[in-house]
């Protein structure tokens, strides 16, 4: 702990707001979403890319940001990036047209990446290392409590006063986040010599952006479109270019040795995979909830809220019990429980009751819950002191990049296994009852697509055939849902056993001990 703190939980509380704040915000754009797609007369897959801007701000300069946290100073870092975002909020609120919008998204994210990177280093700033895992704990309890409850006053909001209310709340307590910051202490890090790396920052802004917007070009180009494999070659290429780049750099704004440190690279990878985890998981059974007989927004809303609350509900218990128990067990036993849940979510129907998927939604949540702080404690512990601001923008970064990673993969899987199995099943009915190739087609396009009106002839046909357009119908999405669900379900399992496989490398207490013990010798400030 250092030593001109008299209470570090004083100063973590100030922190803890400005966290809370733009996690909450981040939150409320899944109902605002809609109305802003309306109200600019967008196409919906135009407004991924809503999300798409925000993210790769994010991503992009979380490192960047803190690199010059530890040059400059972390509170100073945090102070810019509550006025820039509590700007931007308010510039979103009153822009005149989408694409000057979209340049207040980027905005929004650049001061993010300002404030988190600062957050994360003044854990180990302000608290011994038999302490972080309850400070690490209780961040993410307002972490998970801002994604919680900003689904739900977003909602609310925007049905009373409108999409607009939103920004503007959300601008002005990022501006009222300054005033408890003067009871953080500064703080920084190694000052490293060189010019500041901007074709490092160029590289990296062409590669998040290239490879986040894929999944977007790709659906308005098509998979075989020369744009979208120009996005390929450009992501690709751009990464390989990095890595070789960042090698050769006295300050490079990617840190390539904190990559190869296994201590702190193989945490933050299984961290990146959890990340994809509950994105996948949120967005397949957004669909799958939704869309099923009987389904309603309102029980998504049960389903996310039981997500969230377990893992908010598991975070500090787990971090206090990191502090006395080496936090790679609590990381493996987490990373098993979740992965006996997702085979269970993998065999999922629509049958399934409400309360089944509560339940098991739940006890992901509880295994996310215990398994973050544990890897947050590893990860960031592993990073030396005077690296403190570079190591948390770089985990910073991958934690960004798992949400829009997990949502674009499920989200992609789950209609090209919903298309699949929706045609098979179409066919195979067609066939079992007898119907003509156009008949079979008009059936497949009312499966396809909601709201179709079935011609008088074949549901005569259907009729004859003792079935009911409607029940046919339900049979189809009913089988098509639970296939998806299925294949995302699978796609997680594997990425799970891909973290488990991992889990041998993970450092231990005595590893952590030694870089702290090594960072105090090099003159942190």
């Amino acid at each position: 702990m250092n030593k001109d703190v008299a209470n570090p939980w004083v100063s973590f509380i100030a922190l803890l707001f400005a966290t809370f704040v733009t996690v909450e915000a981040a939150a409320f754009q899944a109902p605002v979403l809609p109305s802003v797609t309306a109200h600019f007369s967008i196409p919906v897959n135009l407004a991924a890319l809503i999300l798409i801007f925000y993210f790769v701000a994010v991503a992009v300069f979380a490192p960047m940001m803190g690199r010059l946290g530890d040059q400059h100073g972390r509170r100073r870092m945090i102070s810019i990036g509550l006025v820039v975002f509590g700007i931007a909020e308010l510039m979103a609120a009153w822009a005149p047209s989408f694409w000057l919008f979209l340049v207040a998204r980027f905005l929004q994210g650049l001061g993010v990446a300002c404030i988190f990177p600062a957050v994360f280093s003044y854990v180990n700033r302000l608290f011994a290392e038999d302490q972080r895992g309850m400070a690490l704990g209780v961040l993410m309890v307002m972490m998970t409590l801002g994604a919680a409850s900003g689904g739900l006053l977003g909602g609310l909001m925007v049905d009373a006063f409108g999409w607009r209310s939103v920004y503007l709340v959300s601008g002005a307590l990022a501006l009222l986040g300054l005033i408890p910051l003067r009871w953080v202490p500064e703080g920084r890090g190694e000052v490293v010599a060189g010019r500041f790396d901007w074709l490092g920052a160029v590289l990296l802004l062409s590669t998040i952006t290239a490879l986040l917007s894929l999944p977007t070009w790709a659906a308005n180009f098509g998979r075989d479109s020369w744009v979208t494999w120009s996005i390929v070659v450009v992501g690709v290429t751009s990464l390989l270019w990095l890595w070789r780049h960042s090698g050769r750099q006295v300050a490079p704004i990617l840190d390539v040795s904190l990559l190869k440190d296994r201590r702190f690279a193989v945490p933050s990878a299984i961290y990146w995979i959890q990340m994809i985890l509950s994105s996948g998981v949120v967005y397949s059974l957004a669909f799958f909830i939704n869309t099923r007989p009987g389904g309603s927004a309102a029980q998504f809303g049960m389903v996310t809220l039981a997500l969230y609350g377990s893992t908010m509900l598991a975070s500090p218990i787990a971090g206090k019990l990191i502090d006395r128990v080496e936090p790679r067990r609590v990381a493996t036993l987490s990373l098993v429980g979740s992965l006996l849940a997702l085979i269970l979510f993998s065999r999922m129907d629509t049958s399934v009751p409400l309360v089944s998927v509560l339940l098991l939604v739940g006890f992901i949540g509880l295994m996310m819950g215990a398994n973050s702080p544990a890897l947050m404690k590893l990860a960031l512990g592993a990073v030396p002191q005077h690296k403190s601001g570079a190591g948390s923008g770089l985990f910073s970064m991958l934690r960004d990049l798992g949400l829009p990673t997990g949502s674009s993969l499920a989200l992609a899987i789950f209609g090209l296994s919903s298309s699949f199995h929706t045609r098979r099943v179409a066919e195979q009915t067609a066939n079992e009852l007898g119907l003509n190739e156009q008949q079979a087609a008009e059936l497949l396009q009312a499966a396809t697509q909601r709201g179709t009106e079935v011609s008088a002839e074949l549901t005569a046909v259907l009729l004859e055939s003792g079935a009911r357009v409607e029940q046919v119908l339900e049979n189809i999405t009913v089988a098509s849902l639970g296939g998806a669900i299925s294949s995302v379900g699978y796609l997680l399992t594997g990425l799970l056993v891909v973290a488990l496989a991992l889990t041998p490398f993970l450092g231990r207490r005595a590893d952590v001990q030694a870089v702290s013990g090594d960072a105090g010798a090099v003159a942190s400030r």
